[in-house]
């Protein structure tokens, strides 16, 4: 079957409106948020503009702070230019930063990006590759000892607070053996050497959090492709258990790709956590940071850039299925 003939108009165009009813709530909620935050811009950056510029009035300052950003403007007119920037600019337009002058919001947060993609792929590369081999053991050993121990302590994993197991591990290998450091400094242009070894901690907290939810959806998915009269026949036929492995790994990678591409949009959230432990310089301390000092700009571009990730990854996760499946279509 062609690719074309896996997917009909009507689905396709039902995903391209359902995706984009998804941003355009998104680019609203991005707008909204950072305004309802309390305290006023203004006034905190004013009194550094003072602080730098003792000669200047208060009454000037505010004045030239709510004209250059827009924020005597009655909130209507704010909303029009900030639709007019973000959604018919490319790349999206959300001014400087208020935190670092000069320097576009935009491109912070997307020297930010890579870290926490790297972090994230990383890890669940790693997650998703333990996880089909464990699941795949689980289903075998269905109800025996190894399956009823195991089962339950990958549910209590995957319920524990990924910033609860970040300061246990913290605490661990950091304060008490000293064998992998809580914060490694670097940056954009930092060697992947340096980097690598910063995230090392931070990719397996990650790992330990999410592999639970890989094995168990892959264990489930395993028992019943045992159930299906096509195992029972290869059985029949004196199969050897690894071959018959290797089958069962093949089959359980299809549903195991779906999950992987819905968690990585998941992940967005617990990743900021583990970023503003670390300090790593990505997406969770840039926003988390323009939270605190109320940079609109950083705050705006930052949620922006996360929610185009997430309605991307949820979108790959509807879509990938029948180009991995032939058998799979969606007419």
């Amino acid at each position: 079957m062609r690719l074309r003939d896996r997917y009909s108009r009507q689905y396709i165009a039902k995903r391209i409106i359902g995706t984009l009813i998804v941003y355009i709530a998104a680019v609203v909620l991005i707008f909204v948020i950072p305004r309802l935050m309390p305290g006023n811009i203004a006034y905190d950056f004013v009194s550094r503009l003072i602080a730098e510029n003792p000669h200047i009035t208060y009454a000037k300052a505010l004045n030239e702070v709510e004209a250059e950003y827009g924020l005597n403007l009655p909130i209507m007119n704010q909303f029009e230019i900030y639709i007019r920037n973000v959604v018919f600019t490319f790349p999206p337009n959300f001014g400087t930063s208020f935190e670092y002058l000069n320097d576009p919001a935009i491109n912070i947060v997307m020297r930010a990006l890579p870290f926490t993609l790297l972090l994230i792929i990383v890890s669940q590369i790693i997650a998703w590759g333990m996880g089909i081999f464990i699941g795949v053991e689980l289903a075998l050993r269905k109800n025996k000892r190894s399956d009823k121990t195991s089962v339950p302590i990958l549910y209590l994993i995957n319920s524990t607070p990924i910033f609860w197991l970040a300061l246990i591990m913290i605490l661990v290998f950091s304060l008490k053996l000293h064998i992998l450091p809580a914060i490694v400094p670097f940056s954009y242009g930092s060697s992947i050497t340096t980097i690598m070894y910063g995230m090392t901690l931070p990719i397996i907290i990650v790992v330990i959090s999410t592999v639970p939810n890989h094995t168990l959806i892959i264990r489930s998915a395993t028992i019943d492709f045992l159930k299906s009269d096509f195992v029972t026949a290869l059985r029949a036929q004196g199969l050897k258990d690894s071959t018959l492995r290797m089958k069962l790994i093949r089959n359980s990678i299809l549903p195991s790709i779906t999950q992987f591409f819905m968690q990585f949009g998941y992940l967005i959230g617990g990743i900021f956590i583990i970023e503003s432990l670390f300090s790593l310089p990505g997406m969770g301390t840039v926003i988390i940071t323009a939270a605190l000092e109320y940079d609109y700009p950083v705050i705006e571009a930052g949620l922006f850039v996360t929610s185009i990730v997430m309605i991307l990854s949820n979108l790959a996760a509807d879509l990938i299925y029948p180009i991995l499946d032939p058998r799979v279509s969606y007419m």
